[in-house]
């Protein structure tokens, strides 16, 4: 099974990482999470990026995600793609909930991934004027 790591500024990957048991319970096999702390140096969070990512690769890879391209959780990731190691920024909820069920059913693919981490972000009220038939359309 492919292990996953969230990175983020601050606690926004632990956050994410204990919702997700609410959906599939636990612990959570092979998922982990760093978080840049303001007193951090890039470095060693470097470090800590590359021990999580050995934490949980059993040999069939890593996806990490990150919060924000260009941002030091990303920017430190980067140092440790290669062979069996991707990496997603902007990751949100609905990314993480289908990569876990993915993982599960063994078909991680990184597109699908994209796209419903892009169609989980909805502006409610559109949707709900639209639903209601009140778009301007």
């Amino acid at each position: 099974m492919k292990g996953i790591v969230l990175i983020s500024h601050g606690d926004v990957a632990k956050g994410m990482a204990q919702a997700s048991t609410m959906f599939f319970g636990d612990p959570i096999d092979q998922l982990t999470y760093c978080g840049l702390q303001p007193d951090d140096g890039p470095e060693e969070f470097g470090k800590r990026i590359g021990e999580a990512i050995a934490k949980v690769d059993t040999g069939e890879g890593v996806l990490v995600l990150t919060d924000l391209f260009g941002g030091t959780p990303s920017n430190q990731a980067i140092q440790h793609l290669g062979d069996g190691v991707d990496l997603i920024a902007g990751m949100n909820f609905p990314l993480l909930l289908e990569l876990l069920g993915a993982r599960l059913a063994g078909e991680v693919d990184v597109d699908t991934l994209l796209e419903r981490g892009r169609s989980g972000i909805v502006d409610i009220k559109a949707a709900l004027a639209k639903m209601m038939g009140e778009d301007d359309d």
